[in-house]
């Protein structure tokens, strides 16, 4: 087992509609991940979505954040940078719903 790169991380997932994806890959991939990775403490972040829709038919799309410090999520800058306009004006209101879970890395594996 290597040592973590990062002591924290935090994992968001959401359910869109599958003719909103476009729209939510595009604004997630260019404007939001770019925009939370200006944050300092914020590492590296991983993208990836569900191989099939679940059972009522949405799209499941998580991203992994990798962070330095303990809630960096919480933060005022955080929260500013995820309520930029095409991300909280256009994606939130289509967004059918979000979990998010956080805490310290227990381990790492990694073959890199």
């Amino acid at each position: 087992m290597a040592a973590p790169t990062a002591p924290f991380c935090i994992m968001i997932s959401f359910e869109i509609a599958p003719e909103d994806e476009a729209e939510f890959n595009d604004i997630y991939d260019h404007d939001h991940i770019p925009n939370i990775m200006k944050l300092d403490g914020v590492l590296e972040i991983i993208r990836f979505k569900d191989a099939v829709p679940n059972d009522r038919g949405w799209l499941v799309n998580s991203a992994i954040y990798f962070l330095a410090t303990e809630n960096v999520h919480e933060t005022p800058e955080w929260k500013a940078l995820s309520d930029l306009p095409r991300w909280a004006q256009v994606i939130r209101p289509k967004v059918k719903s979000r979990t998010r879970r956080a805490g310290p890395v227990a381990a790492w594996f990694s073959k890199r």
